[in-house]
């Protein structure tokens, strides 16, 4: 019984109900909502804090609406605050960095993920998606 009680007040929701508040935020942000995104995202982030998503979510919120400097401080606070999966933060970081302009600092990114072998097969090709653009990647 008081091993229930403390799983329920360490997660206090399912993951489920963080998905469908991550999907939420994600909707509100493409909708131009990008205040009550970061309000999700934030509490994402209270609830989930050393998981990537809140922080992505966050900062795809952020380029959104143009806030790329944003967006880049704050998945370069994530890397230090997530235990794994860093993957994530790093290819919306390079993303983050083409749309700044600061494209060699992009490549560098883009080009350690794939040298790296660490990428999901579906991550691989966002990365070279994005990559796609830019003539010397």
């Amino acid at each position: 019984m008081t091993n229930q009680i403390n799983t329920d007040l360490q997660f206090p929701l399912g993951s489920d109900n963080i998905r469908l508040l991550a999907e939420i935020g994600l909707m509100a942000a493409t909708s131009g909502h990008v205040e009550i995104a970061n309000q999700l995202f934030d509490g994402l982030s209270f609830l989930r804090p050393t998981k990537p998503f809140p922080y992505v979510g966050k900062a795809v919120a952020l380029m959104h609406v143009g806030m790329l400097d944003d967006a880049i401080a704050e998945l370069i606070s994530a890397v230090s605050k997530v235990e794994d999966d860093h993957e994530q933060i790093w290819i919306y970081l390079g993303l983050a960095y083409q749309r700044r302009g600061y494209l060699s600092t992009a490549r560098k990114i883009f080009h350690l993920l794939i040298e790296s072998g660490d990428l999901s097969k579906i991550d691989e090709q966002l990365v070279k998606s994005i990559s796609k653009n830019d003539p010397l990647f």
